[in-house]
């Protein structure tokens, strides 16, 4: 049955519907513009459309079919007021939450008239758990599962390029986060390709989801979330299962930049780095760029002093081969004067040089005579001369 009431008449209606229909007193023939029942319903699902908002309600009566659709009961506090809900197994398994009777939670989504049985249902897209209590507890209970499955294990923490250059980031483009993190990249020519993506609160897990996966076939480094901090329910996107198992299976590494005061998103905990703020994501990811510059300028510097200390040892070695020279040069000029001396000493003392003045070497038997007594008579002398030798005999 519908669960809605007409309050209005023929004009109102008139001009709701692309069509006109009229009211039938009793007796009167059938309008020509009768439209059929799966006419008016789908043009009620269409209008319903405008009707979309967000339902406060307590759960009752859930009820899980075999395709994974799960319809249950929101009613008031008071039990005075209760609608019937169905959320598609898709949206289910993405909300994260399990629902159970008696728990408070904010749906979002918009009524439609189910065709075959004529029944009204508000289509949920998105459930929020109410309470601080109630997200704590969600949140603690998805952390303490998967920490048993190991997604968090530190040992599946890959490590980041060292120098990166083509980005992938993913955030809002309205705000400040994103103006801070560009800001904080510095110039190191960085290749930045940018998602945007609702950030704030359960409304903006698909958006996030569908991002991240869109990532997948992107040519990037490293995958940057980053938002700024918020409450516990304005993370809670980023506490969702689905998107926690996308982070942890990513093909590169993921840096998650997501601001926080106490429970870190579970998001970031799957991440390969964290980093508290979007602006300290951007320094991780300049640190190695700029270490390497300050490498660059120390080695630079190094090459100076070592340039420095070359041109003081060339410096030294050319001005001790130039005294090494002019020692040498010097010691040639010595030795030339001592050879001259010693050429003019030989010629001085040679005794055949005194031959030229007139004086003869005479020899008996080859022996040179220095006495009278050395000589005897009858004996043949030989007179060497200047010119020539004279033998002679003793009388």
């Amino acid at each position: 049955m519908f669960l809605f009431v007409f309050l209005c008449r023929h004009a109102i209606i008139k001009g709701m519907f692309d069509f006109d229909l009229e009211y039938l007193d009793e007796g009167e023939n059938v309008s020509k513009n009768t439209v059929t029942v799966a006419e008016y319903i789908n043009y009620l699902n269409n209008e319903f459309k405008r009707f979309r908002g967000r339902v406060l309600g307590e759960v009752s009566q859930v009820k899980l079919a075999s395709s994974g659709h799960v319809y249950f009961t929101l009613k008031d506090k008071s039990g005075e007021s209760s609608l019937e809900c169905v959320v598609w197994s898709s949206k289910y398994r993405l909300s994260g939450v399990n629902l159970e009777v008696g728990m408070e939670v904010i749906l979002t989504g918009a009524p439609n008239v189910y065709p075959a049985r004529g029944s009204l249902s508000f289509v949920a897209d998105t459930i929020e758990l109410v309470g601080e209590g109630a997200l704590k507890k969600a949140y603690d209970d998805l952390k303490r599962r998967l920490t048993l499955e190991g997604i968090f294990a530190p040992e599946k923490k890959r490590r980041l390029p060292e120098f990166p250059k083509k980005i992938g980031v993913i955030t809002s483009e309205k705000g400040a986060v994103i103006h801070d993190f560009m800001n904080n990249l510095g110039h190191f020519g960085f290749e930045i390709i940018f998602i945007d993506s609702k950030v704030e609160g359960v409304a903006a897990t698909e958006d996030i989801l569908r991002a991240v996966r869109t990532m997948r076939n992107q040519p990037i480094d490293v995958l940057v979330m980053i938002r700024g901090g918020g409450s516990l329910e304005s993370l809670q996107a980023y506490n969702n299962e689905t998107l926690i198992r996308e982070i942890a299976s990513f093909p590169v590494p993921v840096v998650a930049g997501i601001g926080h005061d106490q429970d870190v998103p579970l998001m970031a905990l799957a991440a390969d780095a964290m980093c508290s703020t979007p602006t300290a994501t951007a320094v991780l990811l300049t640190k190695p760029w700029l270490e390497a510059k300050m490498k660059v300028r120390q080695l630079m510097s190094s090459v100076m002093r070592v340039k420095a200390e070359i041109e003081r040892m060339r410096s030294r070695l050319e001005l001790t081969l130039n005294q090494l020279i002019e020692r040498i040069r010097r010691g040639i000029i010595e030795a030339g004067k001592t050879i001259q001396l010693a050429e003019m000493t030989v010629k001085a003392n040679n005794p055949r040089r005194q031959l030229t003045l007139g004086y003869a070497i005479a020899r008996i038997n080859g022996k040179v005579i220095r006495s009278v007594k050395d000589a005897a008579p009858k004996e043949t002398i030989s007179l060497e001369l200047a010119d020539g030798e004279i033998k002679a005999s003793i009388q």
